[in-house]
């Protein structure tokens, strides 16, 4: 089961054990999912108070993302 809100960035990576990504089109958070061989969107609430998830990515093309944490 997939958890559904982080406080944080950091929070967000450490749960996956993984880099967090930025979908350049949408602005939307990736992490893989290593475990499962899957990808799941989260998103920033209103005032980017919380981050909370959006879908599970089964396959197909991944868009164009941009690594946000750790900070490059």
């Amino acid at each position: 089961m997939v958890i559904k809100t982080f406080d944080t960035l950091r929070d967000l990576a450490e749960s996956f054990d993984n880099l967090v990504y930025r979908d350049t089109t949408n602005d939307s958070l990736l992490v893989q999912d290593v475990t499962h061989n899957v990808w799941h969107r989260y998103a920033w609430s209103q005032g980017k108070r919380e981050i909370n998830y959006r879908e599970t990515l089964n396959g197909g093309e991944l868009p164009i993302m941009v690594q946000v944490y750790p900070k490059l």
